[in-house]
């Protein structure tokens, strides 16, 4: 089982790291959008990797004025997925910013972007988990992410395609790339992902699936 938490900083709240799990099944149509304001863990509960920060701090700063988000980590198969990773020590603020796959022309499909509500941080050296190929996604926070994934995720309509490649970006509020992940044709075999080694800054190649945590090769 893998341990996370969520921070509530105010009208923040904090998406932290997690330790290692075992890889997701398919994710349960059954979810449930919760609230910020429903979730208060103390900080005696965070991961003794996961920074304690503070959201309502000048600390914190916004993902397109030069926050470390990255595309860390994509899954395409046995329960689609995709893995933000904030790779500095400083939380980041990703209030309406989003995660979207591409077009067939090979452009940023904006229209079904993944949108993060407002009060949405992400700690240093923590991880935000979107789930894909739900097809009643709804908006906000959710808590069906997948067997052994986080508790809270964000859901998408769309997912990674696996047989003619994907690009994953994650966008500003006003739809400019901060950061992309690109998904080649047929990647990886079944029950690997494609994920950043060294975890956050390395090059993408094969993983063992670590939904929420650091990759680690197969």
């Amino acid at each position: 089982m893998k341990q996370c938490l969520i921070k509530l900083c105010g009208s923040a709240f904090l998406l932290a790291a997690c330790s290692e799990a075992e890889p997701p099944a398919d994710v349960s149509r059954d979810s449930q959008t919760i609230d910020a304001s429903d979730v208060s863990i103390g900080a005696d509960s965070i991961a003794p990797d996961a920074p304690t920060t503070d959201a309502s701090t000048d600390t914190t700063m916004m993902a397109d004025e030069g926050g470390g988000i990255v595309v860390n980590e994509m899954a395409a198969s046995g329960g689609d997925w995709v893995e933000l990773f904030n790779t500095g020590l400083a939380a980041v603020d990703v209030s309406n910013h989003g995660v979207a796959d591409r077009e067939d022309d090979g452009g940023v499909r904006v229209a079904r972007a993944v949108r993060f509500p407002t009060g949405t941080v992400v700690p240093g050296l923590g991880y935000l988990v979107v789930m894909g190929n739900i097809a009643d996604a709804g908006a906000g926070v959710q808590t069906a992410c997948g067997m052994g994934g986080p508790p809270t995720c964000f859901h998408a309509t769309w997912g990674v395609g696996s047989s003619a490649g994907d690009t994953i970006s994650f966008v500003s509020p006003t739809d400019q790339v901060l950061a992309q992940g690109v998904y080649p044709p047929n990647a990886v075999p079944s029950g690997q992902t494609w994920g950043r080694l060294p975890n956050g800054n390395g090059a993408f190649v094969a993983n063992s699936p670590t939904i929420g945590a650091a990759n680690r090769a197969p």
